[in-house]
């Protein structure tokens, strides 16, 4: 794999970590993983294709780590850098890892962005009406509660876990 940087992020004895820019495309990932579970000795232990790694463990007992490693370079170098063709610069797909912009966030992270700075400034407000007057304290109060509501909404499934 010269004049590339190796996928493999980390390596101890029994244990391997694989992480790629490419392995975060699910396409790329999935072949990846196929690839890598057809290794007899070795098996993927863990993945996570959102930061685009791979956990594989082996036995080192039956498998020395220099050609676990070389086993697993060798296979993910066919997945990572298919064909050498010369690559499209407009072209995705083929465009090196440096040249991958990483995607905008969801909308619904930029919403509960603006749900949680719209909590703070309700909050400030709320106290700061306090000297002004009841209703506009309960206004504020009111306006916190909303912007809370959408922010527990876009957190349901992490508050009820």
């Amino acid at each position: 794999m010269t004049g590339r940087t190796s996928p493999i992020a980390s390596a101890v004895p029994g244990r391997i970590r694989v992480r790629h820019p490419l392995l975060r495309r699910t396409d790329r990932f999935q072949e990846a993983v196929a690839r890598l579970e057809s290794l007899g000795a070795i098996r993927v232990s863990g993945s996570n294709p959102v930061v685009g790694s791979v956990l594989l463990s082996y036995d080192p007992a039956v498998v020395t780590p220099e050609d676990a490693r070389s086993r697993v370079e060798a296979l993910l170098s066919a997945v990572l850098h298919p064909a050498e063709a010369s690559p499209l610069p407009d072209d995705p797909v083929t465009a090196p890892a440096a040249q991958i912009k990483p995607a905008a966030p969801e909308l619904k992270w930029r919403i509960n962005r603006a749900a949680k700075i719209g909590m703070m400034g309700s909050m400030a407000a709320t106290l700061a009406a306090l000297g002004v007057g009841k209703r506009v304290h309960a206004g504020f109060g009111t306006l916190f509660v909303a912007f809370m509501l959408v922010h527990m909404t876009v957190q349901r499934k992490r508050l009820f876990q």
